[in-house]
């Protein structure tokens, strides 16, 4: 029976090595060359960004410059974008052309059906987000700490809200299993006996 046992686990660890050098064959880039990194989503990336942004406008970057830097840091489609906003800002076109221009344009030759296409409505909210924020700094002058701490906060809350609702449909999705469970057993141990001491 001992031998049973051991071949079975030599199939399992030779089926582990083969399904690990199958699926490593899909990654098949070059040992230096960079990951394909895809940064677009989430809330908590678009946070990390405006706070990036917020430190360098604090540390008296200029809006393009920030826009460039941050955009290059951070990589990925949304990066590429805030990246040309930035050298369309230093180039003097108008700040809604800048964005508008940004906003439109799908970076780096990918094709409309790609995976990197899903994350086109975040990157859009993300830009829209970054356009919204630092508008009335560039229009007008303003301070753009006080309206990017504003945005951080609101997706903050925004953030924790969608992770307490999901937590609430995850408990009842939990619970209902259990409860389903544990209503036979309390009618054969609690509903049944009574039933059968008063009928005697």
């Amino acid at each position: 029976m001992s031998t049973v046992w051991v071949h079975a686990a030599a199939g399992c660890a030779a089926i582990a090595g083969w399904l690990y050098k199958a699926l490593s064959r899909h990654d098949s880039r070059l040992p230096g060359e960079e990951p394909a990194v895809a940064h677009d989503c989430g809330s908590s990336w678009t946070i990390l960004i405006l706070r990036m942004l917020q430190v360098s406008l604090r540390q008296g970057s200029s809006i393009p410059r920030a826009l460039d830097m941050v955009g290059k840091a951070v990589g990925g489609d949304c990066g590429a974008r805030m990246s040309e906003v930035g050298n369309s800002l230093t180039r003097g076109v108008p700040w809604a052309d800048a964005w508008h221009a940004a906003m439109a344009v799908q970076h780096e030759g990918a094709p409309a059906d790609s995976p990197s296409k899903g994350n086109t409505n975040t990157t859009q909210r993300d830009l829209g987000l970054l356009q919204s924020a630092l508008e009335s700094s560039w229009t007008h002058g303003d301070m753009p700490g006080v309206r990017l701490e504003f945005a951080i906060e609101q997706l903050d809350r925004d953030e924790r809200a969608a992770i307490e609702r999901n937590a609430a449909k995850l408990s009842v999705k939990l619970l209902m299993p259990t409860g389903l469970c544990f209503l036979p057993a309390f009618v054969l141990v609690g509903v049944i006996p009574a039933i059968a001491s008063f009928m005697m």
